[in-house]
């Protein structure tokens, strides 16, 4: 049965609430103010306070793990898709900037439960397959680090946070293409022919998945 339309105004009361005062800070009574609710009316949609969290943190935590899946998938050179990755996660940081916000402080490496637990750790391993696959093929450095090199890119990532806004003078994808090209820069084999500062052409159509 579909949820009553308040509880789009309640989710969206929590998700800033969140990000400004943090999960632990904000009270079941700061969100009901918020929505112009009772307290005892906010238990008509849900149990408890991290009932709400997971449901502002679930939509960007999914589209950006999706993203991942699909573009390891592809038959792109690992630069490309280095570089469609950022752009991924930048455009999710970008339409979805309080409730990735969200994520990003009060998810992310917390271990809160097993379920996030387990996306974290699928994105990891995603992208730090990407960059092995750089390294086999050549087009990356061979003293690279592949688990250092994902975590320095998630993390510059997910920095942005608490800098960027999306109605500020800087676009998302200019953020995004400058992020990659220092990304590659750092992680180029200079003897070989790969170029950073370039997108490549794919390769070839997506593989068909399982």
């Amino acid at each position: 049965m579909p949820r009553p339309s308040r509880w789009n105004d309640i989710v969206e009361a929590a998700a800033e609430a969140f990000r400004t005062k943090g999960f632990a800070a904000t009270s079941l009574e700061d969100i009901a103010s918020a929505v112009g609710i009772w307290k005892g009316s906010l238990y008509h949609y849900i149990d408890t306070k991290e009932d709400l969290l997971f449901a502002v943190v679930r939509e960007p935590a999914e589209e950006i793990l999706v993203g991942l899946r699909e573009l390891s998938q592809m038959d792109l050179p690992p630069t490309e898709k280095i570089r469609r990755a950022t752009r991924s996660h930048l455009k999710v940081l970008e339409t979805n900037f309080v409730y990735a916000s969200v994520y990003l402080q009060e998810i992310a490496g917390r271990r809160r439960m097993k379920e996030w637990s387990a996306m974290d750790r699928e994105y990891l391993e995603l992208l730090e397959s990407i960059i092995r696959d750089g390294i086999a093929e050549g087009e990356f450095a061979p003293l690279t680090n592949p688990r250092i090199a994902t975590l320095g890119i998630i993390g510059s990532l997910n920095w942005l946070t608490h800098w960027y806004r999306p109605d500020g003078p800087l676009r998302a994808d200019a953020i995004a293409d400058q992020f990659c090209d220092m990304f590659l820069a750092g992680l180029i084999n200079r003897t070989s022919s790969a170029v950073a500062a370039k997108p490549s052409k794919p390769r070839a159509t997506a593989r068909k998945t399982a």
